[in-house]
């Protein structure tokens, strides 16, 4: 893991290039704490920071060429199939310095040019500089494990692996990037906050040449037939088994993050088959939703060395100025990623795996219930002229729904469609909430919301499609990346292997009655319910409380920044939603969103 950043023009611009290359490869140096380096050319620049996993010796430092020079790369992520590719590569006659996974990249660019994602197995945000023909490949692995920016400017393109690399004194606040976020509770890409910068989105390549970009998608999720049948247990277990052997590569200690849920318990039991003796991390906190003692109980009885990281409550508080500080970009969720990342990599581990990916994929969200729910009231009640007050909770809808996002669920039974239901059930804010407080979303339609399949598979389908396109994207991998990153801390996600996701997909798609955590747990190991003691809950903090409490203060004080920021805030709207928070009419999330942005463009790092 590392970051990469890059500059291309048409003109030999190289030592301009070369110094601002270096002063944002600087600012990713919490990414790549062990090397870095920069290569410069005539219309070219790359820098790196590298966090040495896979041989540790300076042979695999970047940025990284082939034999005779020609095909530079700077890289981030982990291929899972290098093995593979190096041996193939080397029967056609490539050579290779080192045993990094790295170099398999530009010798896999000789043979497939443009192609050579496709046959790619991994995480990965990686520039090819091809220096005979002058010309940039970027490219992101299928799902958007890893980051990558990138800004236009004429015939000029600068990239990076985080957007405060990108920014320049001056850079505006992007208006609809706020309107997304205080939406959804991420800024969707292939915008971001910051105006002019652009997110290369999962699943494409770019190529700049001579001052012309084109972009590429090279994969994007299937459409299964609905007739399809479910992959037998046996074949999950296969394709999980080898997924975890490939993840646990690495010439340095490899940790787990540990709940009390299925998805990370199903990692460490096949960690166990494998003989990998991991070490285990789980936070502990004063809390209802604390699940430390579970997860303990859990490891010993794999026998597997267990940490629990407690956290306090002044510690917490002590945390979040530098939590926002770490922040690439605004988000409403991350902290609980930043403080075990942060204890993990104290504690010596260079790599964690995580369990992230099961719920998407075993349909272990609320929403795989509530959404084709509100599609179903739709098609049922759309022709009522008007329905009253709590109709929802008189038809057994979950109290979820309660207050602002009851109206949300009746403007999606009105307006109908899957993408409108999905956000009444993810969103924070309605358009008339968001009003009152930000006047000028009225000017903005409802926060983007990424789906291309038609309707007419199953409902389990069609709704891992919006959260394997857009909270998975763009709230939970690019929260993972950037609180581990922010300690030196690569995080792998086994359960989201290319390899894994088909597999499932299948089972989502099929006429199976049933696809859900089961087929996960049968896949691995029929006893793993007896160490899974608990029901499902979201392995988040206290916040709601703490924001109560001794968070009070900064919380408010995040706000009130918001209302004197110059950002079209009604400090009136503020104030009033505020109070309602503490008066108990209003949910903790839109409020926490409100806080952290304050707090972030106070303390945003754009350089000065």
């Amino acid at each position: 893991m590392c970051g990469i950043v890059g500059v291309v023009g048409a003109q030999d611009t190289v030592m301009v290039a070369e110094v601002e290359v270096e002063e944002m490869a600087e600012r990713l140096r919490h990414r790549g704490p062990d090397a870095n380096g920069t290569r410069s050319f005539e219309r070219c620049s790359l820098g790196h920071t590298r966090l040495r996993i896979i041989d540790l010796s300076p042979l695999g430092d970047q940025p990284l060429s082939n034999e005779d020079d020609t095909t530079w790369v700077a890289f981030n992520g982990e291929i899972y199939n290098f093995a593979e590719l190096r041996s193939m590569l080397q029967a056609g006659g490539h050579r290779f310095r080192s045993t990094s996974d790295t170099e398999v990249l530009v010798h896999l660019y000789e043979e497939h040019g443009d192609d050579m994602a496709r046959h790619l197995r991994g995480m990965f945000a990686f520039a090819i500089w091809d220096e005979r023909r002058r010309r940039l490949l970027l490219a992101r692995d299928r799902l958007g494990q890893k980051p990558l920016y990138y800004r236009i400017e004429g015939d000029r393109l600068s990239f990076a692996s985080e957007v405060q690399a990108l920014t320049r004194p001056g850079d505006s606040i992007d208006p609809g990037a706020i309107n997304s976020y205080l939406r959804l509770g991420w800024v969707p890409g292939p915008g971001t906050i910051r105006s002019g910068i652009t997110e290369l989105l999962a699943g494409h390549v770019l190529v700049w040449e001579a001052g012309h970009t084109r972009l590429v998608r090279y994969w994007s999720l299937p459409v299964v037939s609905f007739d399809a049948e479910a992959p037998a247990p046996g074949e999950l277990s296969d394709v999980l088994m080898d997924a975890l052997r490939r993840h646990l590569v690495a010439d340095v200690s490899v940790g787990l993050f540990l709940s009390a849920g299925v998805d990370s318990a199903v990692i460490a039991r096949l960690a166990c088959e494998v003989g990998a003796r991991l070490q285990t991390y789980t936070v502990g906190f004063d809390s209802e939703t604390d699940e430390s003692t579970e997860a303990a109980t859990m490891a010993r009885r794999l026998g597997l060395e267990h940490t629990v990281v407690p956290v306090r409550v002044d510690e917490a508080i002590a945390s979040v100025g530098r939590f926002v500080q770490d922040m690439d970009q605004p988000t409403v969720d991350g902290m609980n990623s930043w403080l075990i990342s942060r204890a993990v990599r104290d504690a010596g581990s260079v790599v964690a795996l995580s369990g992230l990916g099961g719920d998407e994929l075993f349909g272990g969200y609320s929403t795989f219930r509530h959404v084709p729910h509100l599609v179903r009231a739709g098609r049922a009640l759309r022709a009522v002229p008007v329905l009253p007050r709590g109709a929802l909770r008189a038809m057994g809808w979950s109290r979820r729904l309660a207050h602002a996002r009851e109206r949300r669920a009746l403007n999606a039974i009105v307006g109908g469609g899957w993408g409108t239901a999905y956000q009444a059930v993810r969103g924070l804010f309605g358009a008339s909430e968001l009003a009152e407080i930000w006047p000028p979303s009225r000017h903005f339609a409802d926060g983007p919301i990424h789906a291309w399949r038609l309707p007419g598979q199953p409902a389990r389908a069609l709704v891992g499609e919006l959260e394997m396109t857009n909270y998975l994207p763009f709230q939970l991998l690019r929260d993972t990346d950037c609180m581990s990153m922010a300690h030196g801390l690569e995080v792998r996600v086994p359960l989201l292997d290319d390899n894994v996701v088909d597999v499932a997909l299948r089972g989502q798609g099929s006429s199976s009655k049933r696809w859900d955590k089961s087929n996960l747990v049968a896949a691995v190991d029929s006893d793993l319910d007896r160490l899974v003691t608990r029901a499902k809950r979201t392995f988040t903090l206290p916040i709601d409380d703490w924001m109560k409490g001794r968070l009070r203060e900064r919380v408010e004080g995040g706000i009130v920044t918001l209302g004197d920021a110059g950002l079209g805030f009604s400090r009136q709207g503020l104030e009033d939603l505020w109070r309602g928070y503490l008066a108990g009419q209003a949910g903790w999330r839109p409020v926490w969103a409100l806080a952290v942005l304050g707090m972030w463009v106070e303390t945003s790092r754009a350089p000065s």
